[in-house]
């Protein structure tokens, strides 16, 4: 069942890393790969700058291997991580690269080379998009409370018109469902419930939300992955 809802576009932000893109224990990991010794003594405070000043003792390409090959470890083959340390110095791969479950963390990637090698590694750039979503009746509002990424994707794509990305490559996934991609579209979010209304923050790549940049406001008719929610 599908259920209507009123959505205000409150912000669409640039933002140039993801929050809590890496964690201590990724900044470990990634030193312990470097061969950094004592990286376990380190104050949780001091991780990243130690990071970074261990992937500077190498070079771009050795380092960015490292990077790449701790994040996607079993996913990509040696070949393949040494052909995308080459192309992630030229290329936004967190938008051009073809397997879209991969864009997040080759997002997370860019922004450590670009912390470690700021003249080897182009600008990353994402968006941070804050809506505030109305339900039109009690459906509605129980799959605002319990949103996933297939209604947050949805909630989107009815705000873009049939030219953008979303709708030109998923349209029957947004309209129909199911919609497993949204997962990759939706790289993460926040809620923020109120009595009245639900705030989400949504952290994504221009990719797939450019056109909502040009957007404030919108009726949007759609309905959740979640069966138990439609």
């Amino acid at each position: 069942m599908k259920s209507k809802f009123d959505v205000k576009v409150l912000s669409v932000q640039e933002i140039h890393e993801l929050p809590d893109g890496w964690s201590g224990d990724d900044y470990k990991s990634i030193m312990e790969l470097a061969d950094f010794d004592d990286w376990d003594k380190i104050e949780e405070s001091e991780l990243k700058d130690y990071t970074i000043m261990t992937l500077q003792e190498l070079d771009p390409e050795e380092a960015a291997a490292i990077v790449l090959g701790y994040k996607f470890q079993g996913l990509l083959t040696k070949g393949q991580i040494h052909n995308l340390v080459f192309e992630m110095m030229e290329e936004n791969l967190w938008e051009e690269y073809q397997n879209i479950s991969y864009h997040k963390e080759l997002f997370n990637c860019a922004v450590m080379m670009k912390w470690a090698f700021p003249k080897k590694f182009p600008q990353t750039d994402a968006v941070k998009c804050v809506l505030e979503v109305n339900a039109y009746n009690q459906i509605g509002t129980n799959m605002l409370h319990n949103a996933d990424k297939s209604l947050i994707a949805r909630l989107i794509a009815n705000g873009m018109n049939d030219h953008s990305v979303i709708n030109r490559l998923f349209d029957d996934q947004v309209l129909n469902g199911p919609f497993p991609e949204a997962e990759h579209i939706v790289w993460q979010f926040d809620s923020e419930i109120q009595p009245e209304k639900t705030k989400f923050t949504i952290f994504s790549s221009w990719y797939w939300l450019r056109q909502m940049d040009d957007i404030s406001n919108y009726t949007a008719e759609t309905f959740s992955d979640q069966t138990n929610l439609r």
